[in-house]
């Protein structure tokens, strides 16, 4: 794996994670780190396991093996590391006779403890033109907005968003945008799947490639781009996984 040292103030420890399905080993052996103050850019394949490193840090995936501390908290061994966690699924599934106020609501109730809530999306996105609507019969544009704007609402410090800009309209696309740079230079860790390599090169510091379970890249932007001598992202990738593959 082309890599750097990931250095302190870590909030996401992964290290020797493992996950199969079945015959397919989906993780094999997954060490990596993610910061407060950085936007990691997660990069690869359909099929590589970006979606199921996102789900074992949150918890809805279990690993065979390895181990993960978000925030200083073992995952699966201290739930209370959640409350810092906000996360945006790539398909959200809400109950579908709820109406996004409801949704909104029951959250809140479940969150009791919480008095810090971020409404910045929720206003900035339009939500409440159709908060009344039942989650059954929104657009899919729509459901992004609600994710977008869930993911948020507990003020997190540490934010797992899958292909976040998906779906949108250009405007709400601007908008997320722009809540990620804030909460970059407010500190947080972000960590954003994304097939785009424009969003990549905007948004993100460093670059996590993963293939076929492994992680093959793990570099700042600036250097893996200064590496392979070119401003062309996928270009810059393929470079890097030519070098690794020869080693």
């Amino acid at each position: 794996m082309i890599s750097i040292s990931q250095g302190q103030n870590a909030a996401i420890v992964v290290r020797g994670l493992t996950k199969r399905f079945g015959a397919q080993e989906v993780l094999r052996g997954v060490d990596v780190s993610m910061h407060f103050g950085e936007v990691v850019a997660l990069m690869g394949p359909n099929g590589s396991g970006k979606s199921t490193l996102i789900k074992s840090i949150v918890g809805l995936v279990r690993p065979d093996g390895g181990s993960i501390h978000v925030a200083g908290h073992q995952v699966y061994g201290d739930v209370s590391y959640r409350r810092s966690v906000g996360y945006m699924p790539q398909i959200a599934r809400y109950p579908e006779t709820l109406t996004v106020a409801e949704l909104f609501h029951m959250l809140t109730q479940l969150r009791s403890e919480c008095n810090d809530y971020d409404l910045q999306l929720f206003e900035q996105l339009n939500i409440g033109s159709f908060a009344s609507k039942q989650l059954g019969v929104l657009s899919g544009g729509q459901r992004q907005r609600v994710g977008a704007a869930l993911a948020w609402y507990f003020s997190p410090t540490i934010l797992l968003l899958d292909e976040p800009t998906a779906g949108l309209d250009p405007i709400s696309t601007e908008t997320i945008k722009a809540k990620i740079a804030r909460e970059r230079a407010q500190g947080k860790c972000l960590v954003i799947t994304t097939h785009s390599p424009h969003d990549a090169l905007e948004l993100a510091d460093r670059l996590v490639y993963l293939y076929e379970g492994e992680i093959w890249i793990d570099l700042p932007l600036e250097q893996l781009l200064d590496n392979a001598a070119t401003t062309s992202l996928m270009g810059a990738i393929a470079w890097h996984l030519q070098q690794e593959s020869t080693q």
